[in-house]
């Protein structure tokens, strides 16, 4: 059994806001999770997760026992409402 602690959060970042992270001007992801508490993490481990769009979806975030990072994955991707029509 591993003691991670693990954080579920929602994001909506579009491809125009994104693109400050290769500018230098963003480093750090801050936003809620889904409990309320307040999370910042490297922008630049959401690389794995951007697409023309930007990053949408519902994701999870692991540290270990002592608050170093482990894993970030997505949980889900943004409903497209437009597929469906």
């Amino acid at each position: 059994m591993t003691d991670d602690l693990k954080l579920v959060f929602h994001l909506r970042i579009d491809a125009g806001d994104y693109v400050n992270l290769y500018k230098g001007s963003v480093s750090e992801v801050i936003t809620r999770t889904e409990n309320g508490k307040v999370l910042r993490f490297p922008a630049n481990l959401l690389r794995q997760f951007v697409d023309h769009d930007g990053v949408h979806g519902r994701f999870e975030i692991s540290y270990d026992s002592h608050n170093k990072f482990r894993t970030l994955r997505r949980l889900s991707d943004p409903v497209d409402t437009n597929a469906q029509k």
